[in-house]
């Protein structure tokens, strides 16, 4: 039997170290994001502490963070308009065509994506008022991980109803950024409350305006 030359041999074993280390280092990234999340949410005073000390990317929050978690409403949302529409129950099922689900989960995906970098830009505007620095970065760390409970709460969204278990993630993601505001944008804690509730209600006008200039050119 012939023998194999020596770099192929060798190039298939660099290739199965190579392969080995990178789903090693998927899954090590992915368990990291996965305890941060959690830790987020049930410990967010030690949690945005570290949060505040370390140096996190644009590009490591919206890749480890931001597009994860935003997948999961419009996934649910998915099943939920194919499975479980009024056809199934004409109370608790979906309004929306079944022919219209990807249109929805896609609309859903980008307008979560969206408002994430919209919050931190308004967290920019607003800062200098709160005797905060305007830092892109760092708000938009506290927009990512203040937004963790709400996307999370994405995930139940298989039915309408589930709606609810929304606005449990809807208030603990306003606790975080209250206290983000403070810990992690330094926001004095007379203002964290004004600070937060401004922000939240100018997202809100953005997000209006945005979606009715949207639908307006025909997009959604």
């Amino acid at each position: 039997m012939p023998q194999r030359p020596r770099f192929v041999g060798s190039w298939l074993q660099y290739l199965a170290v190579s392969s080995s280390a990178s789903i090693g280092g998927v899954y090590t990234r992915t368990m990291d994001a996965l305890r941060r999340m959690v830790a987020i949410v049930m410990h967010p005073n030690a949690e945005w502490d570290r949060i505040a000390g370390e140096g996190m990317s644009i590009g490591m929050l919206l890749r480890h963070f931001i597009l994860p978690l935003a997948l999961l409403a419009p996934t649910s949302t998915y099943i939920g308009i194919r499975f479980f529409n009024v056809d199934w129950d004409e109370d608790m099922g979906f309004l929306v065509p079944a022919q219209n689900a990807f249109a929805a989960a896609t609309t859903t995906f980008f307008a979560s994506v969206g408002s994430v970098f919209a919050l931190a830009g308004i967290f920019v505007l607003i800062a200098p008022l709160y005797g905060s620095s305007r830092d892109y970065r760092v708000a938009l760390k506290v927009a990512t991980f203040g937004a963790v409970p709400i996307m999370l709460a994405g995930a139940t969204l298989f039915l309408p109803v589930m709606a609810l278990v929304g606005l449990v993630g809807l208030s603990h993601s306003l606790f975080l950024y209250w206290l983000g505001a403070r810990k992690v944008l330094q926001v004095a804690p007379a203002d964290q409350a004004e600070f937060v509730g401004i922000a939240i209600v100018m997202l809100m006008v953005v997000s209006t305006l945005g979606g009715a200039a949207l639908s307006s050119m025909g997009i959604f």
